[in-house]
């Protein structure tokens, strides 16, 4: 296995020796203190906002019904339910309603069938959350049935940009400095304009601000967006709100934590606690009720969330089940692993070839077979020295319909063209795909040296938090602990394994949860270096090493 120590420089003390892995040169501070003043962007640089809020305005006024069509992801959720609360509880305006596209019927975006629909419930205006950017003809067909139509999207535009009331991206927005925004973050930058404009003195649009960062927090994470920048702010401050102000976000979101018993929130329970369930739902079952669990409180919310952990159970194991099928149909000497079957559900797919590509470093793709409909629509998944959009623009051809996003892409093809599209597919990766390419890289931040064993040291590297996207949780190198013992030790019910070791002339033990598989591995050895990561014990305070790899 390979690794690459990001920074060797033994002259750096540690924090900065990570600050520098991060590119953190200048402005340290405002990296490890960020303050609102240096961060909080104007929305009205956003492309078009000034438009978007003047026709909102002009509706408002009006009482015309107002539609919040939304992605059905946890992306589209959170944001059509900030708007939807922001236009009920604030603005007082009840003539507004949420709709979602059909995951199977429908796909991906807003289609002529909505648009029809809206205009028999007498819709005069639409605001698209997260979806609509490359919609150029459903907004020509919207604009004919007399509807307007602001766009509020976080994707990559096409050469030409639909004509719609209003196109408000970062994407499209050279003057608003930071485009890497989550979609939610958008809908909060409407927000905050249409805030701008209202009559509230400044305490009270602070309160409105403040009420909404925690949902906003949720897919700031979870989109895999940066952490730096305003986003970085925003989460360390929203974090310190659900941790320290609980009684000042929406008591939907209060509730939804007690009933999960999250207590110390981190951006790890965004991304592995809050965001699965909420994307549960829409994946096997409806976007809708993942909204009902941010719109109803007490009994009625406890009963959504009961449903939302029986459908997120559920998902798991079809999602375990689909994964021991796949992996059986895998060809693992090809560059390209292919899976596909009749009774995988099209929204498990994505994690199945997810935890594939995880496995073995190598782009995947699984098939949900529809004779049905006589297609096969897949998921793909890549790691990242692939260029996925390359073989997608090579195929068009043969495909249905194709996209991507980071790390993931999907498209659909007609059953009679699947054989010629797995036989190029396996013949493109075969070309572009070297031996070199399927070893897997660890990459370590830097080397852990005896003279940083210190409490207060550690202690600073808290000062990063929170992690995530392009600031991840830091990866240290313990080298040459030379070994005396190695135990198998059984507690609690789980598997561990014991090391006891000579590091730095001192002896030195490691306990490695969960690893009693890892044993046999490396009892032969006289000599490894460990990878880790390290974690605070919440209820002693106390910091533990936590393994990532043995070198």
């Amino acid at each position: 296995m390979k690794y690459e120590i990001l920074c060797e420089d033994s002259k750096l003390g540690l924090i900065d020796r990570l600050l520098k892995v991060r590119g953190i040169d200048d402005d340290v501070d405002l990296f490890l203190n960020p303050k609102c003043k240096d961060y909080r962007n104007d929305p009205f640089k956003l492309n078009d906002m000034d438009r978007a809020v003047d026709r909102i305005i002009e509706w408002l006024k009006a009482w015309n019904k107002i539609m919040i069509f939304g992605d059905y992801d946890c992306d589209g959720v959170t944001s059509s339910f900030i708007l939807y609360e922001f236009f009920t509880k604030y603005l007082h305006y009840k003539n507004v309603s949420i709709m979602y596209p059909d995951r199977i019927e429908d796909g991906y975006g807003l289609k002529n069938k909505h648009i029809d629909t809206m205009k028999e419930k007498w819709v005069n205006l639409v605001i698209t959350v997260d979806n609509w950017i490359t919609s150029i003809d459903e907004v020509e067909y919207g604009k004919e049935q007399w509807i307007d139509i602001i766009i509020t999207d976080h994707h990559k535009n096409l050469e030409t940009l639909p004509d719609a009331i209003a196109v408000v991206n970062p994407v499209v927005s050279p003057e608003y400095w930071c485009g890497y925004l989550a979609w939610v973050w958008v809908a909060f930058k409407l927000i905050a304009a249409l805030l701008e404009k209202s009559k509230y003195d400044q305490d009270k649009k602070n309160e409105i601000f403040n009420y909404f960062l925690p949902i906003v927090a949720i897919w700031t994470v979870a989109d895999i967006v940066p952490l730096l920048w305003e986003n970085r702010l925003f989460v360390k401050k929203w974090l310190y709100l659900i941790n320290h102000h609980r009684d000042k976000i929406p008591k939907s979101l209060q509730w939804y934590l007690e009933y999960l018993n999250l207590r110390d929130v981190d951006a790890f329970h965004f991304w592995f606690v809050i965001w699965p369930r909420i994307n549960a739902w829409w994946r096997i079952d409806s976007p809708y009720t993942s909204l009902k669990t941010l719109m109803t409180y007490w009994d009625k919310q406890r009963e959504y969330l009961t449903k939302l952990d029986e459908i997120n159970s559920e998902r798991k194991k079809m999602q375990e089940d689909a994964f021991k099928i796949a992996e059986k149909n895998l060809n693992l000497e090809e560059k390209m692993l292919i899976a596909e079957h009749e009774d995988f559900h099209e929204w498990i797919v994505w994690i199945v070839s997810g935890k594939i590509t995880e496995k073995y470093n190598k782009p995947s793709v699984v098939f949900k077979l529809d004779k049905e409909k006589w297609l096969a629509v897949w998921s793909l998944r890549w790691p990242e020295y692939f260029n996925v959009i390359e073989m997608l623009q090579q195929n068009a051809d043969i495909l249905e319909r194709f996209g991507w996003h980071k790390w993931a892409g999907w498209l659909s093809v007609k059953l009679e063209n699947l054989a010629e599209l797995k036989e190029r597919i396996k013949n493109y990766c075969a070309e572009k795909i070297s031996d070199n390419d399927l070893e897997r890289i660890i990459y370590i931040d830097t080397k852990f040296y005896e003279d940083e064993r210190d409490n207060e040291i550690i202690k600073k590297i808290a000062d990063l938090w929170p992690f995530g996207e392009w600031n991840p949780e830091p990866q240290f190198l313990f080298e040459n602990i030379t070994i005396e013992d190695i135990q198998k030790v059984w507690k609690n019910w789980n598997g561990h394994m014991k090391i006891r070791g000579i590091l730095w002339k001192n002896k030195i033990d490691f306990l490695f949860r969960w690893k009693w598989d890892m044993v046999e591995t490396i009892e032969n050895k006289n000599e490894i270096s460990i990878v880790w990561k390290i974690k605070k014990d919440d209820f002693n305070g106390w910091y533990s090493v936590v393994w990532v790899e043995i070198l």
